[in-house]
């Protein structure tokens, strides 16, 4: 048997990348936990700034654009050369996908068989169609679906209230429990780790929210999918995926295969992210590709290659 090859550096990064900008999204909510007033300010409002489509969607519908948008433009721009990388290298509802997506099991040919592309990718499209219509008609609902609105509302609404209370009821409970063996006890540990909790993570009442536990649901639902398809709602669902697969179908960044090294193994489509076809079949899709560089890395024979230059008829 061949040794198991070892995850490459690219992959690495891409996590660190994916890890570091999640942190961020927490670090970012967290500061806004102790506001008086539930809603989205503060430093947190950063990744919606970044955010192409809610900066789209409200020029639509205003003709104007506040100055702290044009962050996006950065985004649509890196996008324009270099491809999907805000999905698979920056987007912090990205990297929960990721994560949940890494945990699927089975083996390598039953991912193979739903590793790929499917028509049904084109939804995410007809979702961004229906949101700029409608903002167009002065109906601005994007934050249903937008990743960014997704996951704030879902984070400040179920998890974030969910992970308080389970937080304060252990600690509660070892407070009045005092376990201990002799007279060591567990409260000599917990009381101060439980005091630095309660100054920079948990909030000073338990959050309740109309409607948590129907958005919860929802969070649930689709983090779970990607057990059965990896990124199931970067594929399917996404509109702000599908902007940015219409902005980004022609980057710099290409993945070519070298038919003289490649044995059809379709090893590379096991754990693509995003159904992009990179073994070839009826073309690499550049508006599908993530740049997980799973594709790279899973090639036994190196046959897949990424390479930078303009867009040209690509041998696959």
């Amino acid at each position: 048997m061949a040794p198991k090859k070892r995850t490459s550096k690219v992959i690495w990064l891409r996590r660190l990348s994916q890890t570091a900008f999640f942190l961020l999204f927490v670090w970012l909510f967290l500061e806004t936990v102790f506001h008086p007033v539930n809603r989205v300010g503060g430093p947190v409002k950063l990744f919606f700034e970044m955010d192409p489509l809610v900066a789209l969607t409200i020029w639509v519908a205003r003709h104007a654009v506040p100055a702290a948008f044009l962050l996006s433009l950065i985004v649509v721009l890196v996008t324009l050369l270099l491809g999907r990388w805000f999905c698979g290298w920056v987007c912090p509802f990205g990297a929960v996908h990721t994560f949940f997506s890494a945990l699927r099991g089975g083996k390598a040919k039953a991912r193979i068989a739903i590793g790929g592309y499917s028509p049904w990718q084109k939804a995410k499209y007809a979702a961004l169609v229906v949101f700029l219509a409608g903002a167009l008609a002065g109906v601005n609902a994007v934050g249903w679906l937008d990743p960014i609105s997704f996951l704030y509302r879902s984070t400040a609404t179920a998890v974030y209230p969910a992970v308080n209370f389970a937080t304060q009821s252990v600690f509660t409970w070892i407070y009045d429990v005092d376990p201990g063996v002799g007279k060591a006890r567990v409260t000599a540990v917990s009381e101060p780790a439980y005091e630095v909790l309660r100054r920079h993570f948990l909030a000073l009442e338990q959050p309740r929210y109309v409607g948590a536990l129907l958005i919860g649901g929802l969070f649930v639902a689709v983090t779970a999918l990607n057990l059965y398809r990896s990124r199931f709602w970067c594929r399917f669902i996404c509109p702000l995926g599908a902007l940015l697969g219409v902005v980004g179908k022609n980057p710099l960044v290409r993945v070519t295969k070298a038919p003289e090294r490649c044995n059809e193994c379709l090893l590379c489509v096991a754990d693509c992210q995003g159904g992009a076809n990179p073994s070839g079949g009826d073309g690499w899709k550049p508006a599908e590709c993530l740049y997980c560089w799973n594709c790279h890395d899973a090639c036994p024979t190196q046959g897949i290659r990424i390479r930078f230059g303009p867009p040209r008829e690509d041998r696959v």
